[in-house]
């Protein structure tokens, strides 16, 4: 929704407790019964009939409120990294959960929810998104997106930063209130985690796979103890998944790494387009064809990225204490590098943003193009197999022929193959 393109990235880049459910307490018994005088109690007690049917009015009472109970997540372990429990076993061996995993093919992807992003009067890309997604196999929510002008300076943390020009003060303005209330309604409503993607995302057909891969790595990058089943697939000590953005940076003194070699859906170098510098895998002793999970220092663009309980606190506090205004993403990134705040990114990412046929102007609500500049051919950066792309084909049954972006490109057969490196020492 808020995707300003990577030339507008480039420029606002350069501008600038332990998890629990609410507890949520059932209304004490003495509320559920109306008051009356003593004279008219004292009958009551002395009654044995209406003594009788006291105490069935009790009975179902408490039977209402165990049933209408939110449901207790176990305080313990939920998103909460103990500081006294040190994992000092080499990468050698480990081997994720598998029946955590299969969490991630699940309507929410291994998430409590997800949502989309989306200004209401865009009920286009909203049409498009829904198609996909449902296809795909997940469900979402839409969180509204926010036009800037709508937004008060006063209820924003520092005013210093902001473009001088109201359009484009209005644009980072808006993105940044709709990515904060995502936040929000994460912790005022209780949420584990969530996903949120923009309204113009786009992934692979063999997402859920991937995400599978991506989990165990998550898990591994965040030092799951050895026999530990996490609550979330992706395990209990994180604050963001990055999983789709145009730039990420490694954390320099963190080695652990999940290698996922001669996956099919990664990119080949020459289509891979980022913000900031392409890592050479080969020069990292990777080839070409390999995805690596990762602590991360930093990123740019929000295509797709998950939030714990625990992480969406952070970002609203941390926001709220910025003395600097900045676009939203560059300082979701600038949180990462904070040992406290963990990002676990993805490199190539998984999800990124789509530029479909026809009028450009349609593209972005804050991106400048001419009404006449019209697109012949739609495309996605760095995803091989565009659920976009795809979407027709999938509509007609479940036959369809799945068709790569970038056909003549080298075929990767063979196995997918995953490893990690480095040691688990936190």
């Amino acid at each position: 929704m808020c995707n300003v393109g990577r030339g507008a990235v480039r420029w606002s880049f350069l501008l600038c407790s332990e998890y629990s459910w609410p507890h949520h307490v059932s209304p004490p018994l003495a509320s559920y019964i109306p008051r009356m005088p003593a004279s008219n109690m004292n009958q009551l007690l002395l009654s044995p009939r209406l003594f009788v049917i006291g105490i069935l009015a009790f009975s179902l009472l408490s039977i209402h409120s165990v049933l209408h109970r939110p449901q207790q997540i176990p305080f313990q372990g939920i998103l909460r990294h103990d500081s006294n429990h040190t994992v000092r076993n080499s990468a050698t061996g480990f081997k994720a959960i598998s029946k955590n995993l299969e969490a991630v093919h699940n309507s929410t992807l291994g998430f409590q929810k997800i949502f989309v992003i989306n200004l209401p009067e865009r009920t286009d890309k909203l049409d498009t998104f829904s198609v996909v997604s449902s296809l795909t196999g997940f469900a979402v929510e839409v969180i509204k997106g926010v036009k800037g002008r709508d937004v008060q300076n006063k209820s924003l943390p520092a005013l210093e930063g902001l473009p001088t020009a109201e359009a484009g003060r209005n644009n980072i303005v808006g993105c940044w209130r709709a990515h904060m209330n995502f936040a929000q309604t994460i912790v005022t409503n209780g949420l584990s985690s969530a996903l949120v993607l923009e309204d113009d995302a786009d992934w692979d057909v063999t997402i859920k796979d991937q995400l599978r891969a991506f989990a165990s790595g998550s898990q591994f990058v965040t030092a799951v103890p050895k026999g530990h089943k996490p609550h979330s697939p992706y395990g209990d000590d994180w604050d963001l998944l990055w999983l789709g953005h145009c730039a990420s940076t490694i954390m320099p003194d963190h080695d652990r790494r999940w290698v996922i070699e001669n996956d099919a859906t990664v990119p080949d170098p020459k289509h891979r387009v980022n913000f900031a510098g392409i890592p050479d895998m080969a020069a990292s002793g990777y080839d070409n064809s390999t995805r690596v999970v990762y602590r991360a220092s930093d990123g740019v663009c929000l295509y797709a990225y998950a939030l714990s309980f625990r992480g969406a606190c952070k970002v609203l506090r941390g926001q709220a204490l910025r003395k600097t205004f900045t676009p939203i993403d560059v300082g979701i990134g600038q949180l990462c590098k904070e040992k406290e705040f963990k990002c676990i990114s993805v490199f190539p990412q998984l999800i990124d943003s789509h530029k479909a046929a026809g009028r450009m102007s349609r593209d972005s609500d804050i991106g400048r193009f001419s009404p006449s500049e019209v697109r012949q051919k739609g495309f996605t950066y760095n995803i091989v197999h565009s659920m976009r792309l795809n979407m027709d084909r999938l509509l007609t049954g479940e036959n369809a022929t799945i068709v790569r972006q970038w056909p003549d490109d080298p075929i990767i057969d063979g196995p997918l193959r995953q490893r990690p490196m480095g040691k688990r020492t936190e």
